[in-house]
């Protein structure tokens, strides 16, 4: 991205790419959020200062220490309502809000997608009781599992309904890991764009599989294991994976990484260039805070805030750039109204409708658990990494026209 011999100032941002600039290999001076330092600390700055302390002294710090115990739970639900929850809720709203062209154009991960996500909590609701441990399919999928030495087993949920709520929440994670490395990437190559950072059909690969390996490192650091968690009072079962799949990964992920400080140095030394900040942060934030040997589970929290906050700066540059180029009045107080508006659809989508089906339906005290909060919990974050699979793309031309405008 940037020369050695170049430096460009933090507060100077235009929001084009020079032709000169592009010409003779030199950085543009674009950004998304009024200026690089802002992107800097939104893509990733900020969760590394939040860590920092964390990490090297919660084992030693009492105030540190009942802070993440006690106290971080509760900013991280608050939080949620302020960047999390419009963070969701915006996706929608770029995406159906181009029109019925796109939406047919993309039409599994905008109708079928949702159509399967429903019907599935659909059947969980209705046949809830039902018993599947004598099944036919659970028995032959079971003996599968045994016969090639994998521990993961179906059917140790009570019933249907709680065993199609707890494959929904495997999609989850999976999904949402998934779309945490492909967000990072998306940050690092929006950057490269706009710094005019060009990097060929390998260097791009290399960067995404090292991201992507780190959402492998942690879906199966979770998964490599047998037992259970709690999620909303749901007991959600362990996959039971060959612990050596988590090892191997570790030795990829390790190799991955070697293979990108390569890249840059092998870029600095032969081409006379070298990537700004703030196409790394990104890179470096989603390491600290994902691969386990960096991570502490005070914090665990946080990630979800810290992920809605690096995804803030694309949505506010596409939302400006449509109001300027229709040449709506007050484009930012326009913006604000528009993050207001996403924050009220965002508890109504995840508190407000779910907790009042919940007590309508009386299914805490008949299925002893919060079935509409884990089901609606489940569809928007599983649809989101989809609806983001189609939104985000360089071949979406509304959408790249608006963030690199």
């Amino acid at each position: 991205m940037m020369p050695a011999s170049k430096h460009i100032p933090a507060e100077t941002c235009s929001a084009t790419l020079p032709a000169s600039s592009q010409a003779a290999g030199y950085p543009s001076q674009a950004c998304l959020l009024g200026s690089r330092q802002w992107d800097f600390w939104l893509l990733g700055g900020l969760s590394i200062v939040c860590w920092v302390p964390f990490f090297l002294f919660v084992d030693y710090s009492e105030p540190l220490k009942s802070f993440g115990t006690d106290m971080l739970p509760w900013v991280a639900f608050y939080l949620a309502y302020l960047v999390n929850y419009p963070h969701f809720m915006a996706s929608y709203k770029l995406a159906y809000g181009q029109g019925r062209a796109f939406v047919s154009a993309n039409w599994f991960q905008l109708i079928a997608v949702p159509t399967g996500l429903i019907l599935i909590s659909v059947v969980a609701y209705l046949f809830w009781d039902t018993s599947i441990k004598d099944s036919s399919v659970v028995t032959a999928l079971n003996h599968f599992f045994s016969s090639v030495g994998l521990q993961t087993r179906v059917g140790l949920y009570p019933n249907l309904g709680s065993e199609a709520l707890g494959l929904l929440i495997h999609l989850l994670y999976f999904t949402v890991g998934w779309h945490y490395a492909k967000q990072t990437f998306g940050c690092m190559m929006v950057y490269a764009r706009l710094d005019n950072y060009h990097l060929s059909t390998l260097e791009r690969n290399l960067v995404r599989y090292s991201l992507l390996s780190t959402w492998w490192l942690t879906w199966l650091y979770s998964n490599c294991s047998v037992g259970s968690y709690n999620f909303y009072e749901l007991e959600i079962h362990r996959l039971g994976l060959p612990y050596v799949w988590y090892q191997t990964v570790y030795v990829a992920v390790a190799l991955l990484y070697a293979g990108v400080l390569v890249m840059l140095l092998r870029k600095y030394l032969v081409e006379g260039v070298r990537p700004s900040t703030t196409f790394l942060i990104p890179m470096v934030a989603l390491v600290i805070w994902h691969v386990p040997l960096f991570e502490n589970p005070e914090y665990f929290v946080m990630i979800a805030f810290f992920h809605s906050l690096q995804y803030f700066p694309f949505v506010a540059k596409v939302e400006r750039t449509r109001y300027e180029r229709d040449g709506h009045a007050a484009p930012q107080k326009r913006l604000g109204l528009f993050f207001l508006l996403m924050i009220a659809a965002g508890y109504l989508a995840f508190d407000l409708i779910p907790d009042s089906l919940d007590t309508l339906t009386g299914s805490v005290d008949q299925f002893q658990v919060s079935f509409f909060i884990i089901a609606f919990m489940a569809f928007i974050n599983i649809h989101h990494y989809f609806i983001d699979n189609v939104l985000w793309r360089f071949k979406n031309r509304e959408v790249r026209e608006l963030l690199l405008r």
